[in-house]
């Protein structure tokens, strides 16, 4: 399996499983606000406590998702018209981004960039710098779920 279908496959079932929490939540949650209350007890879901779960999910989901998009769009999807390099290859951004670059919202526009979708299944990756004394230099590295 190349890399390609990998990720595709990846985001499929990750769609799926994501499917099947809200269903099941709201299945639950329609199960227990037919059901008479006996008690005063916390036991059961309400509509309330299911809309709350749902915020707070989509709010922590959200990010990840998102970063997964942007980096679907850079670095697999040779058809995006945002599609930057293969996955370990660095890529250096000869100009600087305009509104026609849509994969991220707000790309500074006065900002070299160069990037690189590290996959690191097989192997870890070793980065070397070169030393930068007069200039401001980033370098963020993250995991999705850092993001």
């Amino acid at each position: 399996m190349n890399q390609s279908n990998y990720f595709v496959m990846k985001r499929k079932i990750f769609i799926h499983v994501a499917l099947i929490v809200i269903l099941a939540i709201s299945f639950t949650a329609c199960k227990f606000s037919q059901t008479k209350k006996t008690s005063d007890s916390l036991d059961t879901l309400n509509i309330d406590s299911v809309k709350v779960i749902a915020k707070e999910a989509y709010i922590y989901a959200y990010p990840m998702v998102d970063a997964y998009r942007i980096e679907y769009a850079y670095f697999i999807d040779k058809t995006n018209p945002e599609y930057k390099a293969p996955l370990n290859q660095l890529r250096n951004i000869a100009h600087v981004f305009t509104p026609a670059d849509k994969a991220v919202q707000t790309p500074n526009s006065d900002t070299p960039y160069s990037m690189a979708g590290l996959d690191l299944r097989a192997e870890p990756m070793v980065l070397t710098v070169p030393k930068i004394e007069k200039s401001l230099f980033q370098l963020p590295v993250g995991r999705l779920i850092h993001i």
